[in-house]
């Protein structure tokens, strides 16, 4: 029976754990550059300050106080006037669609009615999908209104000459799980899609029993479709398990179409399933494979608009986020569970997870042919 706090034969142990650490040097360079590339990543990406808010405009106006109205906007730090409308039902679209968070509508008589001294209206509909940033595009707008109400009451001697109507679409009770849950499921579906394909695939090349089917008739395309079959069903019916969960379990109402909730889900599968067998052509062992894992999961986390806006991030980690499958499906999944959009406002998304599921899977179907030659 070996005693404890017995250190006898400790420095032979050791020496032999050094060899193998540093013979192992894919995963050696993994575990220390890995930390750093992450906490530079996302020390210069995430941005926790609520401010740049992409907002439309529809100034059917266009008189002086109007304009005034706009540049005080401009002048904020709290809004981006990033699309001009053409119309209401433009401007809707744009924020049923997830273009934009907040819409500006500016009535025709809007000038007028502050010449003759009556409090002119402005209505500001805002996007409550995003509790923190619905609150602040709602506090924003209404000192906004306040201010410019005071400089241009002095000018026609009335107390209140801007009238700010604010109005919350999608999630009037500015409720977080509302937002969270469903961006939650496109996580989740990513996380154990990844996992599963690239762990599995590279634990039977561990094992040898990789090997052991190269040696028989089966084509290299039929063994890696055989292969990842069974995780895309697991990962579509954790799809369907979660979204129960969702509805039933935290009650946030699906405000859109299932059936083409469902049929994005496919592409994003076909994109996740793309990304663990890519891991699994570049792997050796399941420790590299799980560091690369994590190297693939936390920047599409925090890149994709899960946690944090990417509009307030940097330019260029807007740029790598348009990479990542995880952005176009999270917005895919809250335009249609909180929006009710449909793809005449959300076809950009969907193109993009179908066209980067495609090229995924292609890239990594001729990486897995050639590691099996």
């Amino acid at each position: 029976m070996r005693r404890p706090f017995n250190l006898h034969g400790y420095g032979a142990v050791l020496f032999k754990e050094l060899i193998h650490v540093t013979h192992d040097r894919m995963t050696l360079v993994l575990a220390l550059m890995l930390p750093i590339f992450q906490l530079l990543l996302f020390g210069y990406a995430i941005n926790t300050r609520v401010d740049h808010i992409g907002t439309a405009y529809f100034d059917e106006d266009r008189g002086p106080d109007s304009v005034q109205l706009l540049d005080a906007l401009r002048a904020s730090n709290e809004f981006d006037l990033v699309y001009s409308a053409s119309s209401r039902a433009d401007l809707r679209s744009r924020i049923v669609g997830g273009r934009v968070r907040v819409a500006v509508d500016i009535p025709p008589n809007f000038s007028a009615d502050i010449r003759l001294g009556r409090p002119a209206t402005v209505q500001v509909l805002v996007d409550g999908s995003d509790s923190s940033i619905a609150q602040e595009a709602l506090a924003s707008s209404g000192a906004i209104g306040q201010a410019l109400s005071a400089r241009l009451g002095r000018a026609s001697l009335a107390p209140q000459v801007v009238d700010v109507r604010t109005r919350v679409l999608f999630n009037p009770s500015l409720r977080s799980a509302n937002y969270l849950v469903p961006g939650l499921i496109g996580v989740i579906m990513q996380i154990i899609t990844i996992f599963l394909t690239a762990l599995a695939i590279v634990g039977e090349r561990e094992r040898g029993t990789l090997d052991q089917l190269l040696v028989t008739p089966i084509g290299a395309t039929g063994l890696m479709l055989g292969k990842i079959t069974p995780y895309a069903a697991i990962g579509f019916i954790d799809f369907l398990l979660v979204l129960t969960a969702m509805r039933f379990v935290f009650g946030v109402p699906i405000a859109g179409s299932l059936l083409l909730l469902l049929f994005c889900a496919l592409g994003f599968l076909v994109a996740a399933l793309g990304l663990g067998l890519m891991i699994s052509t570049i792997a050796r062992t399941q420790a590299q494979a799980m560091l690369m894992s994590f190297a693939v999961m936390l920047p599409s986390i925090l890149l994709s608009g899960f946690f944090f806006e990417r509009d307030a991030m940097p330019l260029v980690m807007q740029w790598v986020g348009f990479a990542i499958p995880l952005t176009y499906f999270l917005e895919i999944l809250r335009g249609i569970v909180l929006r009710g959009a449909g793809v005449d406002t959300l076809w950009p998304s969907i193109t993009a997870v179908f066209a980067l599921g495609t090229v995924l899977i292609g890239i990594a179907s001729v990486r897995f042919a050639r590691s099996t030659d």
